[in-house]
């Protein structure tokens, strides 16, 4: 049976996520910012090319672990510094304070208690262009919170390249001099778009419909944006389920382009 009602699904699952050379690169060098409390780094990338897989991957992985805890924002909407930073003190158990300065104060208590007891705290935070200058600030201002050789609090953030541009700005300067590592994610090749599409396929337990011809066709379509990748094999694999194919109707595949808004 199925793991996924389709297996070619654009939601962010970690568990299915195919690992390439440029997500590798990636996983080296954020897991270098976390293991080494070194404090902030930062995923760069166009829509769809996995930005929010990743992070959850991250997530997930340090999350599992005894020594680390791990907090994630999937869609920074806060009205002010003060919400988004009572959010994240409630991600990690803490009650809310009247006052910005009261709420500080207590996340710093908890990160130095943290610290003594070898936990390694991590947030990270998807979509972080949503981020407005004021928030920016607040993020620099945690990471203030630190011993003389390393960060109190791990921050990952992960956003689309209006992100970067948010950082060049010279009111962020200090938080953009703080960032240890930037990764930036690559469209897929058309040899990791046809290991994607069978690892995909492996993860449900189906036998791969898509014959190297549809794969090539697909990649031209898509520029091996995963994110496009995945919702035209959605929709072939559900024309070859109606029309009761035994592959993937590879004369589909320049039709329903539009239809799957790649």
């Amino acid at each position: 049976m199925a793991k996924e009602q389709t297996p070619f699904s654009i939601s962010p699952n970690p568990l299915a996520l195919h690992l390439t050379d440029s997500l590798r690169a990636v996983l080296h060098k954020t897991r270098y910012v976390i293991n080494h409390r070194q404090g902030l780094s930062c995923i760069l990338g166009d829509v769809g090319l996995g930005k929010s897989t990743m992070l959850r991957y991250l997530s997930s992985e340090y999350g599992a672990r005894e020594d680390c805890r791990t907090f994630l924002i999937p869609t920074p909407n806060f009205p002010s510094p003060f919400a988004m930073l009572k959010d994240i003190c409630l991600g990690f158990g803490l009650e809310p304070k009247s006052s910005r300065n009261a709420q500080e104060r207590m996340f710093n208590d908890f990160l130095v208690e943290e610290y003594a007891q070898e936990k390694n705290i991590i947030l990270f935070i998807d979509e972080a262009q949503n981020l407005d200058n004021k928030q920016l600030e607040l993020v620099r201002a945690i990471l203030n919170f630190e011993t003389n050789e390393e960060k109190l609090v791990q921050i990952i953030l992960a956003g689309q390249l209006e992100l970067k541009a948010k950082l060049d700005n010279k009111r962020n300067k200090y938080l953009k001099s703080r960032i240890v590592m930037y990764s930036t994610l690559n469209a897929l090749t058309l040899a990791e778009t046809r290991e994607m599409v069978s690892t995909k396929c492996e993860y449900a337990e189906i036998q791969n419909p898509f014959i190297d011809e549809a794969v090539e066709r697909i990649y031209n379509q898509t520029a091996g944006v995963p994110r496009s990748v995945l919702k035209m094999c959605a929709m072939l694999y559900v024309l070859m389920i109606e029309y009761k194919l035994g592959e993937i109707p590879i004369d589909e595949i320049e039709n329903i382009r539009d239809e799957v808004a790649v």
